[in-house]
């Protein structure tokens, strides 16, 4: 799926839709337990997308998004790589970081999605 998205603005409505989808993702694995809910390639996402202004986030950093333990974060990374969605890159400027940022593919996944929950949200 090529290179990372050039970071950039994210629509407002999306950006709304993707923090209410991320506070709603939390409050029900708070209201419900880690250990009954938990979607770590879903936080992860959420995560990426919400901060994609900001560009690449360091593997460490992607893997604490989730509450889940590192090594099921990690173990989730390496799916969404493999699928398409994240793109995992040495950072240039430190050689021992891995730097990840939401495909193209995913972006775009993630922009119609949140643009139909957007519709579901706005009155007629």
């Amino acid at each position: 799926m090529g290179d990372p998205v050039s970071p950039g603005r994210v629509p407002p409505d999306r950006l709304t839709v993707a923090r209410l989808a991320l506070r709603t993702q939390r409050l029900l694995s708070a209201s419900l337990g880690h250990d009954l809910y938990s979607t770590p390639a879903w936080d992860m996402l959420l995560d990426l997308y919400i901060r994609e202004d900001l560009g690449p986030m360091s593997l460490t950093s992607l893997s604490g998004a989730s509450p889940a333990p590192s090594r099921t974060s990690l173990r989730m990374i390496d799916r969404l790589v493999r699928g398409g969605l994240l793109i995992r890159t040495h950072d240039l400027d430190d050689g021992r970081r891995i730097n990840v940022a939401l495909s193209r593919a995913a972006t775009g996944l993630l922009d119609q999605l949140f643009d139909a929950m957007g519709a579901i949200l706005t009155p007629p």
